[in-house]
């Protein structure tokens, strides 16, 4: 019922993680450290439109994938989705808690200080992509992304939890990921290790992705590299940053990010959450077009007949 109504209210896919899935989870990443008393996680998937790449991929348009594909064609419609389930789910009897969720927590964790003597910090949250994999959902491929069988890479995640004990769905024990390294090789940061890995496992299934430079990442996603990016260069003449030779971590290439992107005329138009905020700073913008973890990973599964895409209505 939950699943059916999540998908009838916007979301193209959901999915549910028992607690128990979660008993190996660091301190920092177990929703009991946000809800001692949740039972089930609930996890809401929204597709990222293909077409969405098409302005970067062509170098016609970089916002396309950035604001319409995640940022507004997403978020929107899929955290009301979020919103309503959690309601539908409390018109029951039972408690629902949204919870934000991250993708860099091993390497960026939270930095506040405890609530009180023997609690955790306030901004804990959940890691995003281990508990779409516990929720059934698909696994986590190579380039550290998260896959579904019927998106590939493309999509983004609203999660709550809840003290009902819910069904759990079956943790996904088909391969999605053929390890083909497209990922790697396109990617513009050189973020992506070829033969470094990171695992976990959650019950019988072991789920493994490819080592990340997140500092590396970010610097691209941000638009700081040449490669990734056609406006820093036009906009610093003689700027030269290898982000090959960097060595920063993601909280450090965030900051970067920040400073440096008031100077960049591209990401101060795009960028800019309010007329307020021409004054304030600007906030950078996904400019990296995700060439080589999303797009070319994509092209590669579909290219090979990998995905079965389904109607949100009869997911």
């Amino acid at each position: 019922m939950v699943k059916e109504f999540a998908i009838e209210n916007g979301a193209d896919l959901a999915g549910i993680a028992s607690i128990d899935r979660f008993k190996d989870a660091p301190v920092e990443t177990h929703p009991h450290s946000i809800m001692p008393s949740c039972k089930s996680v609930v996890v809401l998937a929204g597709r990222i439109i293909e077409g969405s790449y098409v302005g970067n991929s062509q170098g016609a348009d970089y916002s396309t994938y950035w604001i319409y594909g995640y940022g507004n064609g997403i978020y929107g419609p899929l955290s009301e989705s979020n919103r309503l389930t959690m309601r539908f789910v409390e018109s029951f009897g039972y408690d629902a808690l949204q919870s934000p969720g991250g993708a860099t927590l091993f390497d960026h964790p939270p930095k506040r200080a405890a609530v009180k003597p023997g609690r955790m910090p306030s901004d804990v949250t959940l890691h995003m992509r281990i508990t779409a994999a516990a929720a059934g959902l698909g696994e986590i491929g190579w380039g550290k992304v998260f896959l579904t069988p019927q998106f590939g890479p493309r999509q983004r995640f609203e999660m709550f939890l809840t003290d009902a004990e819910l069904e759990p769905d079956p943790l996904m024990k088909e391969k999605i990921c053929i390890r083909c390294m497209k990922c790697v090789d396109h990617c513009p940061g050189q973020a992506l290790s070829r033969s470094d890995k990171v695992s976990v496992t959650i019950e019988d299934r072991k789920f493994e992705w490819g080592e990340i430079h997140t500092g590396k990442c970010k610097l691209t996603h941000w638009g700081l590299n040449k490669d990734g990016s056609p406006f820093i260069g036009k906009d610093i003449p003689g700027f030269n940053f290898d982000i090959s030779e960097q060595d920063i971590s993601w909280y450090d290439a965030y900051r970067l990010g920040f400073a440096m992107a008031p100077r960049i005329r591209y990401i101060k138009t795009m960028g800019l959450d309010g007329f307020d905020e021409i004054e304030q700073g600007t906030r950078p913008g996904s400019v990296c077009g995700a060439y080589g973890c999303v797009q070319a990973c994509f092209r590669e599964l579909k290219d090979r007949k990998k995905l079965k895409p389904v109607c949100a209505k009869t997911t």
